[in-house]
């Protein structure tokens, strides 16, 4: 540590000891304590606003005070601002008197604290510090509002959007599109004609993500020039993005572009728009060309690949989106293009039969990574014609190159395949000989055993391993006979590669006595792989002989063993088992977890509950892959109380393993939560899941749901796009509860349902909430 970082580290420990201090010394030390603020560091500021916004009720005029009367310091004001709008304490009725102040700073810092603390009884000051000649105060208390919500304040931020008044218009725009709430649009979809707001309440539309938008913004886009196109765009993408998240299809916005009586029109303006965008705008303009595209569009999408990255994998996306349409196209700038354009266009063109002979072109090019994505897009192509050029990669300079040369050879197989594979096993390059002994090993030539045994003797450790890995695939005696000599070879790292093959071979008893005896091998490598191999075969009689490894000094070893013991299915392994659970070692205690939960034995479950407890945030993660794997309908409640642990990765553990469970009870518990917290994402992806009776109960939570459950409760319907989730949605749609029937529109008009068109019109036409009718209405513009 440098001097000086030593002396703000010693500066700050002795701030922060005083201000415990000071903390602790109540009232009579305030006034000190405020001082603190005064060019503190962050952790100084933030420890003295801590206890500032937990004083005592009695303390808070004097904060109060000291905001209105110092005014000398921005540190101590912010610090000030911060701790009264934080404080538990009720002091709403002091804030409001200090908006009563005639210094405009003061008011600003009043109508920031009201809306902090989205105080509700502020509201009537904040509007009428809207129409505060300062600007600033204005401003603030616009801000306020937006962050308070509800319904006064929302009329309120609605009038002086159509005030036209500019310095209150045009901040309120952005925060109307933030409210999420539909009763803004048509106050934006107004001020998006005109030509001062126009582009800041297209850019809101976006923000608000209300499809009931997009007929009146691709009018728009009809007549549009310029930057204006770019921002339409943006909040098109913005749109089909918050539809897309919401039910998991944005097919409505996309149908609502291409069944466009103007669709020509709209796609040459978002064409000629690319030309003057900003690389934001390019992004958004190509993803909306996708929706629209044709053949004339993929030029314009094709010269995207060389701009800055993130437009290039837009174009990248869109052109695939486009499909057959751009294949001719894709295939000629395969042909001709850079490495980097071929970077982004091989994982478009792969699996395409069309492309085999560019792609094989490609196989050539300079660039490792683009000859690694074109094996593998041959290999998608499932043409064994392929086979022969790929074949010329095993021995390529990058060893990536070579894996994926490998690996697409292994997946297109054929007679080819046999045949220079077994030539190749004489080749002279090493990489090429070891690669086409595991092609050898992988399909099992049984006219490549003695390439195999040759490799075993070799004096390059790595040929040997290769020629033993392949081995347990051949079947003839001469393998396996091969295995069990190499297992006793002096080099530790041979006897390792053979063991670990005879793991793979059918267990016969000589096998078996071989890997027993490898457990007391004094390579520690050779005592790991010893155990896998048990363990894959299923070897219950050696269970003694394993558990004295889970004391081996190695620690791989010890983890092994009781991995091994896992797949043992006697007694006896799941009481060493059970025996290892708590141990000192965190590893080997988490392995023992996951072990005993792989068992499936009742008794493993009061070992996992109790390491659900723990303190440690990765031994609860693995306590709950155990429960998880154990399927006990016991740990259902353990599971679901964990969908609320302090640790990120174990809530979203829990909520993964409530939803592959298949049981009614599952589906319960994941309702209950989201009822709980209904904008929880992975909460409505959990159940979104096909389930027995899933669909049914989600049917039931919306009888009596209000807005948010409603809305979270259709999404996972909705997510569903099954039959039965589609004709829950339906039969919502004819709910009494107003909540289901505004979600249930919502979500059959961006699904595009067409068995629901007549239930929608009708609901556009006599429902008895405007919002439904409003909602619905969509349908009529079809």
């Amino acid at each position: 540590m440098s001097s000086t970082s030593a002396h703000h580290s010693l500066t700050d420990a002795a701030h922060l000891t005083r201000v415990a201090e000071l903390t602790r010394a109540g009232a009579s030390a305030l006034p000190r304590l405020i001082d603190e603020l005064a060019d503190a560091t962050w952790a100084v500021r933030r420890a003295v606003v801590a206890a500032l916004a937990g004083a005592e009720a009695s303390a808070m005029p004097v904060l109060v005070e000291s905001l209105r009367r110092s005014r000398e310091n921005e540190a101590k004001i912010a610090g000030l601002v911060d701790a009264l709008a934080t404080t538990p304490n009720v002091i709403d009725e002091l804030v409001l008197d200090l908006a009563n102040d005639e210094n405009v700073a003061i008011l600003c810092d009043a109508a920031q604290i009201l809306g902090r603390r989205e105080s509700t009884c502020g509201v009537p000051k904040l509007k009428e510090l809207t129409q505060h000649p300062d600007d600033n105060v204005a401003l603030a208390a616009v801000e306020a509002l937006g962050r308070i919500g509800g319904k006064e304040a929302l009329d309120s931020l609605l009038a002086l959007a159509e005030s036209r008044n500019f310095f209150r218009t045009f901040p309120t725009i952005d925060i109307l599109g933030r409210s999420g709430d539909a009763r803004v649009l048509p106050t934006l979809l107004a001020l998006s004609l005109d030509p001062l707001y126009g582009a800041e309440a297209i850019r809101a539309l976006g923000r608000l993500g209300d499809p009931s938008a997009v007929p009146s913004l691709l009018d728009q886009l009809s007549r549009a020039s310029g930057s204006l196109v770019g921002a339409l765009a943006l909040a098109l993408a913005a749109i089909h993005e918050r539809v897309e998240q919401r039910f998991g299809t944005g097919v409505t916005v996309e149908r609502a572009l291409s069944s466009s009586p103007k669709v020509s029109e709209l796609r040459q303006r978002l064409a000629l728009g690319l030309k003057r965008a900003d690389a934001t705008e390019q992004v958004a303009l190509s993803e909306v060309l996708s929706w629209v595209g044709e053949e004339s569009t993929v030029p314009s999408l094709l010269g995207l690949l060389r701009g800055a990255p993130a437009v290039a994998l837009g174009a990248a996306r869109s052109l695939k989106q486009l499909g057959a349409i751009a294949e001719p196209q894709l295939i000629a700038a395969l042909r001709n293009g850079s490495s980097e354009e071929r970077r982004l266009l091989v994982p478009i063109l792969a699996g395409k039969r069309s492309a085999r002979d560019s792609l094989i072109d490609c196989l050539g090019d300079e660039d490792p990574t683009v000859r690694g994505l074109c094996c593998d897009a041959l290999a998608r192509t499932s043409d064994p014609a392929a086979v022969p050029a790929i074949f010329a990669l095993l021995g390529d300079a990058d060893a990536r190159v070579g894996q994926a040369a490998l690996a697409a050879i292994q997946s297109l197989g054929s007679d080819e395949t046999r045949r220079l594979a077994l030539a190749a096993a004489d080749a002279p390059d090493a990489r090429v000989r070891r690669a086409a002994l595991r092609i050898i090993g992988y399909f099992g030539y049984p006219e490549g055993l003695s390439a195999l045994i040759e490799a075993t003797r070799a004096d390059d450790e790595k040929l040997r391993e290769a020629g033993l890995a392949g081995l347990p695939f051949i079947d003839d005696p001469g393998a396996q006979a091969t295995l069990l000599q190499a297992s006793r070879d002096p080099s530790p790292r041979t006897r390792t590669s053979a063991v670990r093959a005879l793991g793979h071979t059918s267990g016969e008893p000589p096998v078996l006595d071989r890997l027993r005896s490898a457990l007391s091998d004094g390579d520690p490598w050779v005592r790991y792989y010893a155990c896998q191999a048990l363990g894959r075969l299923r070897d219950d009689t050696a269970t003694e002989n394993i558990a004295p490894l889970l004391g081996d000094d190695f620690g791989q070893v010890r983890v092994a063993a009781v991995e091994a013991l896992a797949h043992l299915r006697g007694a006896r392994a799941f009481e060493v088992l059970s025996g290892v659970i708590g141990a000192s070692d965190a590893d080997l205690n988490r392995a023992a977890l996951l072990a005993v939960g792989m068992s499936k034995r009742t008794e493993a479950l009061p070992h996992l509950l109790a390491a659900l407890a723990s303190t440690d945030a990765a031994t609860r993660l693995v306590a709950l892959s155990a429960l998880g794997e154990l399927g006990s309908p016991e740990a259902l409640p353990a599971i679901a109380a964990a969908t609320r642990d302090a640790d990120e990765g174990v809530r979203a553990a829990a909520i993964g393993f409530l939803a592959a469970r298949s049981d009614i009870a599952a589906t319960n518990e994941l309702i209950t939560l989201l009822l709980e917290a209904p904008t929880r994402q992975s909460l409505i992806r959990a159940l979104a899941k096909a389930a027995p009776g899933r669909c049914e109960a989600l049917a039931a939570s919306l009888v009596h749901a209000d807005d948010d459950a409603a809305g979270a409760l259709v999404a996972a319907l909705a997510r569903m796009q099954s039959e039965e989730a589609l004709a829950a949605l339906r039969a919502a749609l004819g709910s009494s509860n107003d909540a289901a029937r505004r979600a249930a529109s919502s979500a059959l008009v961006a699904l595009h349902d067409t068995a629901s068109i007549p239930a929608l019109r009708h609901a556009a036409l006599s429902d008895p909430d405007a919002e439904v009718r409003r909602i619905s209405a969509a349908i009529l513009t079809r």
